[in-house]
């Protein structure tokens, strides 16, 4: 397989250094991927590669960007037949490469892939894992797993448009709406991303309420939701993370989430009050907005 039959496209927000384990973890695949950093809101995401030893392609922008922007100039910037992305805060782990390859080459034009819990000894970082990715956890069935964390054949792009640079989060959403049942991501649990949850109690829960704020926003825009059905569908879902974790994980992790169940619990109190308040509240603009380039895309990738 040639390396340049897949691109991925590192997401990136003011050259943070975090980038630089994104990277690596897809330097280190087994099967060569190209790789294309784009780096938006302000400093030099070359040079923060550069000093670590890493010479990749890289695209610096200046202004800040949604995530649909940063997506839409990787695929204007390369031209692989299959394009892949990940966050910055994000690892691509052991295999995540060959098997998104493998998957595409049987004949699927769209690839899902699943999330892991990087640190099950905390209880915090279990419940950010579980709160916010329970529906793509590694060993979930293909009928009840999310299709996110995609990569594409390219013609889709030709054939169904790009990415919604107008959108502060939910681009995948969005896109995923497009496109016919049929080319809808296909379900592979072993290509599998490492996300780097949050630790901190307090942290994690205005982090899950911001993310509250623009779940209401993308529900509303995208499906025509309302803040009071999109804040009970969240709050439903303290109910679906047991039965979740009980099919999609094993062993020790099953045992770490189950731990981490009461905090889960407070996260989507903490989400749905952004839903809810969201008219109530000044809009977040600023820093908070730019950030959306990182932390938007890890709620589906």
């Amino acid at each position: 397989m040639r390396p340049s039959e897949i691109t991925t496209i590192v997401l990136c927000h003011q050259a943070q250094r975090d980038v630089v384990g994104a990277v690596r973890s897809l330097l280190d695949q087994s099967t060569p991927t190209e790789i294309l950093v784009v780096n938006s809101g302000g400093g030099s995401v070359r040079d923060r590669l550069q000093a670590e030893g890493i010479k990749v392609r890289c695209l610096d922008y200046r202004n800040r960007m949604f995530v649909g922007g940063a997506r839409n100039r990787g695929i204007e910037h390369t031209t692989s037949r299959y394009v892949a992305f990940l966050a910055s805060d994000c690892r691509a782990l052991p295999g995540w490469v060959e098997h998104r390859l493998a998957v595409h080459e049987a004949g699927f034009r769209a690839v899902a892939s699943a999330i892991v819990n990087r640190a099950p000894a905390s209880r915090v970082a279990s419940a950010a894992y579980l709160g916010r990715f329970m529906h793509r956890l590694p060993g979930l069935p293909a009928d009840r797993a999310l299709r996110f964390g995609a990569s594409y054949d390219r013609s889709l792009f030709e054939e169904f448009g790009f990415f919604d640079e107008r959108l502060r989060s939910g681009e995948d959403t969005e896109f995923l709406e497009r496109l016919p049942p049929d080319l809808r991501p296909a379900w592979d649990g072993r290509i599998q991303t490492d996300h780097l949850n949050e630790t901190k109690l307090l942290p994690l829960l205005r982090d899950q309420f911001r993310r509250g704020r623009r779940h209401g926003d993308e529900m509303r825009r995208i499906f025509g939701a309302t803040k009071l059905r999109t804040a009970k569908n969240v709050w439903r879902e303290r109910k679906l993370a047991p039965r979740l974790a009980a099919l999609g994980l094993a062993g020790d992790d099953l045992a770490a989430a189950m731990r981490a169940m009461p905090i889960v619990k407070m996260m989507l109190v903490a989400k749905a009050a952004g839903v809810m308040l969201s008219d109530f509240l000044p809009s977040e603009t600023g820093r908070k907005d730019a950030a959306s380039l990182s932390g938007a895309v890890n709620d589906n990738h």
